[in-house]
C-alpha cells in the first residue's frame, strides 16, 4: 500500500501508481521463481524419503506399496482429526511433515536380518524380540544424525519410528506408553500401519477385506487405539477404500526411487542380464494394464533401448505394434508420424535444458488410415548419470483435426474477401454471445486490431492470431497461446479457459519483460464452434490517466459489472465470479431484511429501494474497507470479513443490527428497518461453508431483529 499526501500533483500520482504496478508485477515474477525452487527442493526431499522407504520394503517383502499406503492413510486421518478437534494443535506444516515422515516408520528394519523379515512361517519368540528392536534402531538412526535435529520433519520421524507400535492402553512397545503420552504423530501412523498390514498381502499371510480389517481394529485384536482416531478411521472409510483400490500411479521421483533400490538389492543375487529382463517384464505388465484401461493415445520413447511403446488405443488407431524398436529406421513408423515430426521432437529434447521438462507441438499423424492434425504434449525425464542427457520421453496425442481444419477453412475464405467490407454481427439472443460466420472472422479481428495490440481466437487446442504485414493483415495459427508472453508453459490464470468454461467475459493484467498489458477475453462462436476472443492492449505509463485509456475503461467496466444499481454495493455476479470459490478461514454473515415484503406493499417499491440503499450504507459504515458486502438476492446481503477473529464476530454483527435499527428515512417516517443476521466462522471454500451462516440466519428469523451464531452444528440466539 502507498499513500499520497495533499496537495495532489497529477504527475506525482501517475508515477507513484505506475511504480506500484511495476513493483507488483516484479513481485509476481520473483514469487514464480521461488515457487519453482521450492518445488524442486520438495521433489528431492520426497525422492530421498521414497528411496529409504522402498529400501525397507525390499528387505521385508512388503510388496512395494506399504510406504505409499501408510503415507496416504496418515494424511487422510490427520485431515479428519484436525477437523474434529483442536486439542493437538496441528498446523498445516505439521500435517505435511508427519505425512512425509510416516514413510520412514520402519527404517529400523534395515538393520534387522532379512531372513527373519521375509520368513513365511510364524516367528519364534526370540525372532519376534529381534524384529521389535526396529523401533529403537530407527529412532537411533535418525537421532544420530549430526545435523537437522531441530527440523520439524526430523522431530516427527524420531517420534514415529520409536513409538508407532505403542498402544492406547499401554500394552505396546518399546516403552509401554499409554494414552496421550504417545505422541499424536506416532498414534496416527500406528493406525495407518495396522490398517495397511491387515488389508495387504504379506509373505506370511493373505490380504484381508476392508470390512474384516475394520472389525479387527475396533475389537482390539490388533491392540487398542485412540478412540478419536477410530472415529476418524470410520469417517474416512469410504474414501479410503476408493483411493487404495486404485493402483497408485508412480510419479517420476517415485519411479526413480523404486529403480534405485531394486537395482541395489537385485544386484546381490542376479546378473545384469537377468535383472534387466525382469525389469522389462515388470514394466511391460504395468504398461499393458494401464493401456487397456484408457482410450487415450499415449506413448513412451526410451533411448536405451531405442524403442517407443504405444498404448492400446494408440496402437489400434495408428496400425503400429505396441512396441516399435528403432523408430527412426522403421518405414511403417515414419509413414505414420513423419520424419519431420520425429526430428523436431528429438531436436527439442537434445537442445532442452534441465529445467525444460515440457514441450508441445502440432503435427500431422496418420490415425485410422487418414492424416489428422494432432497436438503432442511431451514430458522429458533426464539422466541421473550423464548431465544434459535425457532417458525417455512420455507424451500424449490429442486429435485436433476438426478444430484445425475449421480454422484453415476460415483462413482460406478470408483471403478472398475485403477485411474492411466484413462487419461482424451480434446475435439478437438474450445470452449476448457474439456469433459470427467464418467469412466475418478476418474483418472482426482486423477491426479490433485497430484498437488493440493483439487480437486472436483461442480454442482448447489451438490459437489463431491476426498479424500485421506489409500487405495488410494475415490470419495464421500460433503454436502456443502462451508464447506471446514468452512463457514455456500454460498460464496459471488462463482466462481463455475460464471463458470457454463459463461463457462469461474475463480480464487480467499480464506482463512481458518490463511491459504491462491489459487482457480482455470474451466468448465467441464461429459457425457454432466455441472460442475465446482475446484482446490485448499494452498499458503505457505516459497515458495511464488519459480519459479513454484502457485502465480507466477496466475500472469503469468493473464498477458497472459488479455494482448493484440500487444499493451501490457488490451484486450477486461479484459473489459468483470473485468470492464463492475463495478458500481459507473466513468469518461471514447472511443478513435478511425483516418484513421487507410488507414495506413494499405498504409504502411502495420506491420506499423499498430506499430502505435497501440505507440498510446497505448502514452496514458499510460498520465494516472495514477490505470487508466485502454483497447484495445476495432480493432483500438478503452476504457479508465477508477478512481476518476477523472469530471471538469478536458476534459483537460486530450486533453493532450492525443496532445500526440498522437506528435508520430513519425522512420521506417515510413510519418505516422501520430491522434485520435477522446469521454469522459463522469456518475454513474451506466459501460456496460450501456459506450454508452455516444461512442456517444461523434462519434461526434468527424465528424471532427477527436478532443475531444468531453457528457453533458446532447448532445455532445460538443472542
Amino acid at each position: 500500500m502507498d499513500y499520497v499526501s495533499r496537495p495532489f500533483v497529477p504527475n506525482v500520482i501517475r508515477r507513484r501508481i505506475m511504480n506500484t504496478v511495476l513493483l507488483h508485477t516484479k513481485k509476481q515474477q520473483l514469487m514464480s521463481v521461488l515457487a519453482d525452487r521450492f518445488y524442486r527442493q520438495e521433489k528431492n526431499t520426497k525422492l530421498m524419503v521414497d528411496i529409504l522407504g522402498h529400501a525397507v520394503e525390499c528387505r521385508s517383502g512388503e510388496g512395494g506399496t506399504h510406504m505409499t499406503h501408510v503415507i496416504l492413510v496418515t494424511g487422510l486421518l490427520l485431515q479428519c482429526l484436525v477437523g474434529k478437534t483442536g486439542r493437538y494443535h496441528l498446523e498445516r506444516e505439521d500435517i505435511e511433515a508427519i505425512r512425509v515422515a510416516s514413510g520412514l516408520h520402519d527404517i529400523g528394519k534395515l538393520q534387522i536380518p532379512e531372513e527373519i523379515l521375509t520368513k513365511p512361517l510364524s516367528l519364534t519368540p526370540e525372532e519376534y524380540e529381534i524384529v521389535k528392536r526396529h523401533t529403537q534402531i530407527g529412532a537411533k538412526l535418525i537421532t544420530d544424525l549430526p545435523i537437522y535435529q531441530n527440523e520439524r520433519l526430523v522431530k516427527y520421524a524420531i517420534e514415529i519410528c520409536r513409538w508407532h507400535h505403542e498402544r492406547w492402553n499401554g500394552e505396546g512397545y518399546p516403552d509401554g506408553l499409554k494414552g496421550d503420552a504417545i505422541p499424536i504423530a506416532a498414534q496416527v501412523v500406528s493406525v495407518a500401519d495396522v490398517y495397511d498390514a491387515l488389508t495387504s498381502e504379506r509373505c506370511y499371510k493373505e490380504a484381508l477385506s476392508h470390512e474384516k480389517s475394520m472389525r479387527m481394529i475396533h475389537s482390539g485384536e490388533c491392540g487398542s487405539f485412540n478412540p478419536l482416531l477410530l472415529e476418524c478411521l470410520d469417517e474416512i472409510a469410504v474414501r479410503l477404500q476408493k483411493e487404495l483400490s486404485v493402483v497408485p500411479h508412480l510419479d517420476q521421483g517415485h519411479s526413480e526411487a523404486r529403480r534405485t533400490v531394486e537395482e541395489l538389492y537385485a544386484s546381490r543375487s542376479e546378473d545384469s542380464t537377468t535383472r534387466v529382463a525382469i525389469q522389462l517384464e515388470e514394466e511391460r505388465g504395468k504398461r499393458q494394464f494401464f493401456s487397456e484401461l484408457t482410450d487415450e493415445l499415449w506413448f513412451e520413447y526410451t533411448t536405451n533401448p531405442d524403442a517407443i511403446a504405444l498404448s492400446a488405443s494408440a496402437s489400434k488407431r495408428t496400425g503400429l505394434p505396441k512396441v516399435v524398436v528403432d523408430p527412426a529406421g522403421s518405414a511403417d513408423f515414419l509413414a505414420v508420424v513423419g520424419r519431420k515430426t520425429l526430428n523436431e521432437i528429438r531436436g527439442w529434447a537434445e537442445t532442452a535444458t534441465i529445467d525444460e521438462t515440457y514441450f508441445e507441438t502440432e503435427a500431422e499423424i496418420r490415425l485410422d488410415g487418414a492424416m489428422h492434425w494432432c497436438k503432442l504434449a511431451i514430458m522429458v525425464t533426464w539422466s541421473s548419470t550423464e548431465a544434459g542427457r535425457y532417458n525417455s520421453l512420455v507424451g500424449i496425442i490429442r486429435d485436433i483435426d476438426k478444430s484445425y481444419r475449421h480454422l484453415t477453412d476460415v483462413q482460406e475464405t478470408v483471403q478472398h474477401e475485403s477485411a474492411q467490407a466484413l462487419t461482424p454481427m451480434m446475435s439478437g439472443t438474450a445470452d449476448d454471445v457474439l456469433r459470427v460466420s467464418k467469412e466475418q472472422v478476418d474483418g472482426l479481428l482486423a477491426g479490433y486490431r485497430r484498437i488493440f495490440d493483439i487480437a486472436r481466437l483461442v480454442a482448447p487446442t489451438i490459437c489463431v492470431e491476426l498479424t500485421k504485414t506489409d500487405e495488410g493483415y494475415t490470419l495464421g495459427k500460433s503454436e502456443h497461446c502462451y508464447a506471446v508472453w514468452k512463457k514455456k508453459r500454460r498460464c496459471e490464470n488462463c482466462i481463455s479457459q475460464e471463458v470457454l468454461r463459463t461463457h462469461k467475459p474475463q480480464t487480467k493484467i499480464e506482463t512481458r519483460e518490463s511491459d504491462i498489458y491489459y487482457v480482455l477475453a470474451s466468448f465467441i462462436e464461429v459457425d457454432g464452434r466455441p472460442y475465446s476472443l482475446e484482446l490485448v492492449k499494452r498499458i503505457k505509463s505516459d497515458d495511464m490517466f488519459e480519459r479513454e485509456n484502457v485502465l480507466n475503461q477496466l475500472l469503469v467496466r468493473n464498477r458497472q459489472v459488479y455494482m448493484d444499481s440500487v444499493t451501490k454495493v457488490y451484486n450477486r455476479r461479484y459473489y459468483d465470479e470473485r468470492l464463492k470459490n475463495l478458500e481459507g478461514r473466513f468469518s461471514f454473515a447472511m443478513i435478511d431484511m425483516d418484513n421487507f415484503k410488507h414495506i413494499n406493499d405498504r409504502f411502495g417499491h420506491q420506499a423499498g429501494d430506499a430502505a435497501l440503499y440505507r440498510a446497505a450504507q448502514a452496514i458499510k459504515s460498520q465494516i472495514r474497507s477490505d470487508d466485502e458486502l454483497v447484495r445476495y438476492g432480493g432483500d438478503e446481503f452476504f457479508l465477508l470479513f477478512r481476518d476477523l477473529p472469530q471471538q469478536i464476530l458476534e459483537k460486530k454483527l450486533q453493532s450492525i443490527r443496532a445500526a440498522l435499527d437506528e435508520i430513519v428515512i425522512e420521506e417515510y417516517p413510519e418505516l422501520h428497518i430491522s434485520a435477522s443476521i446469521g454469522g459463522a466462522s469456518a475454513a474451506g471454500r466459501i460456496s460450501r461453508t456459506i450454508r452455516r451462516a444461512d442456517l444461523a440466519m434462519y434461526q434468527a428469523k424465528l424471532k427477527k431483529d436478532c443475531v444468531a451464531i453457528y457453533r458446532e452444528a447448532k445455532e445460538r440466539e443472542t
